[in-house]
């Protein structure tokens, strides 16, 4: 396919990425939306066209909520490929994807980078075992293909942890138990913030029903020290200590794991816009302007890529990152933005309440024993990793010489920021001075077959 110009491109179809197509294609901006999945929604709305025909009652309102901005963005007239993975952003704003087995360039007058975050990885003993899965994956399928194990235990902290065993729970199927990580210190930090999460309410009260609904339905374990998944070929169990040094031993073939999510900066790194540590939320984010204008005049960042805020806040911020772009074409929209900004900070009043109350302690962000595997797609250990660093890695990237760490094809999705903090511990410096991976494209995996189909020239 000849290589294409658009005004605006969107990379990912989720909350932000609709809401940002509705506001240019409006403007009369020639707008492509391109994702990766084969239907828009992204990971909160995922399948949702399809869902809708049963309408199976277990996903909950706030996820059929996501049906207008699905139905509107399907009739803007952007031009929408799905199915497609971005795999460069090139300093001349091309935009390097690959549909059907074919790689291609696209370029832009802008991009708005909607690409949604990532869980945090979550390394403890036993974790890489079979039947061991995150939440989000275990969400995935009973979205996907209404598909969900029976007798599974919930393990980690965070809004999406409760919510999904509480689809399962409405689902029919049978929760094991839910092992919830969250501290004392972690609610004594989050206390002082819940007055400005009353701005909130609906939220609240639905983080109430689900926990009630769990607390009714199955066992509901609080003031958990540490966690091990027991099994050698097969995921057979949990084993959690409590804080009172009491120990529980729970079977079970099927465990979910989670601890919050954080923005999916691979792509917004590879592309080299600037990024900064966020203390609070522990993690990576790019430096955006309150309309997500990053360090890049033609890039922009919606949605959680940009910091963490949920699904109505990306919404809000796919407006306003978009309406900033229509008003750099000449057709001001000096109210429009004023509105979305007053109503971002609304569904972001809540976020401090929350990380502060999920943000998970050192104990479950780092491995526990030494046998624990810390980089999944190379099979390094918590050992390897130490063992590399007593022999004079000191940065994430050099690393990934001694022991590989880093190094799989998933580019530190998994590990990132685990390598990363067993290095601030080691040698005493901060996170924010330790860094991160140096992420270069392709940042998906991509074939050279795929790679050989692109027509001339070629991105840098």
């Amino acid at each position: 396919m000849a290589n294409q110009h658009f005004q605006i491109v969107i990379i990912g179809a989720g909350p932000a990425g609709m809401a940002a197509a509705l506001t240019t294609t409006k403007a009369g901006l020639e707008t492509i939306v391109i994702d990766d999945q084969k239907d828009s929604g992204g990971q909160v709305y995922r399948n949702l066209q399809a869902n809708q025909e049963t309408s199976p009652a277990y996903l909950g309102q706030s996820y059929y909520d996501g049906a207008k901005l699905a139905q509107s963005f399907a009739d803007c007239g952007a031009v929408y490929r799905p199915d497609c993975t971005v795999w460069q952003i090139t300093d001349m704003h091309e935009v390097a994807l690959v549909s059907r087995g074919k790689a291609e360039l696209i370029t832009a007058d802008y991009i708005i980078i909607a690409t949604g975050a990532i869980e945090r990885p979550m390394p403890v003993k036993g974790w890489t075992l079979p039947g061991v899965m995150s939440v989000g994956g275990a969400q995935t399928l009973l979205k996907q293909a209404a598909l969900g194990a029976d007798n599974a235990v919930f393990v980690g902290s965070g809004p999406l942890l409760y919510l999904t065993a509480w689809q399962y729970i409405k689902a029919g199927l049978a929760v094991r138990a839910v092992i919830d990580i969250t501290g004392e210190k972690q609610w004594r930090s989050a206390i002082p913030f819940a007055p400005l999460a009353l701005l909130q309410p609906d939220m609240l009260a639905m983080g109430r029903k689900w926990i009630g609904d769990i607390r009714r339905n199955t066992e509901l374990i609080y003031s958990v020290s540490t966690i091990e998944i027991i099994g050698q070929s097969q995921a057979q169990g949990v084993s959690c200590t409590l804080s009172s040094g009491d120990k529980i031993d729970i079977d079970a073939n099927h465990i979910f794991l989670h601890q919050g999510v954080v923005p999916n900066v691979n792509l917004t790194m590879a592309t080299g816009l600037a990024h900064q540590w966020d203390h609070q939320a522990h993690c990576w984010r790019p430096v955006i302007d309150v309309t997500g204008k990053s360090s890049d005049e033609q890039i922009y960042i919606a949605g959680d890529g940009g910091g963490i805020g949920g699904a109505k806040a990306a919404a809000i911020a796919g407006r306003l990152a978009a309406s900033a772009i229509v008003a750099r074409y000449g057709k001001p929209r000096f109210l429009a933005q004023l509105y979305y900004k007053l109503r971002h900070l609304h569904y972001l009043s809540i976020r401090p309440f929350l990380d502060r109350l999920y943000l998970p302690s050192a104990d479950f962000r780092l491995a526990q024993t030494d046998e624990t595997i810390i980089c999944r797609c190379e099979a390094v250990s918590k050992a390897g990793v130490n063992a590399a660093l007593a022999s004079g890695a000191s940065g994430p990237n050099q690393l990934k010489a001694f022991c590989r760490a880093g190094m799989g094809r998933c580019q530190g999705r998994s590990c990132g920021l685990v390598v990363q903090e067993m290095i601030a511990s080691h040698t005493g410096q901060s996170m924010a001075e330790i860094g991160y991976y140096r992420l270069r494209p392709p940042v998906k995996p991509i074939t050279l077959a795929e790679l050989a189909s692109l027509e001339g020239p070629w991105p840098d």
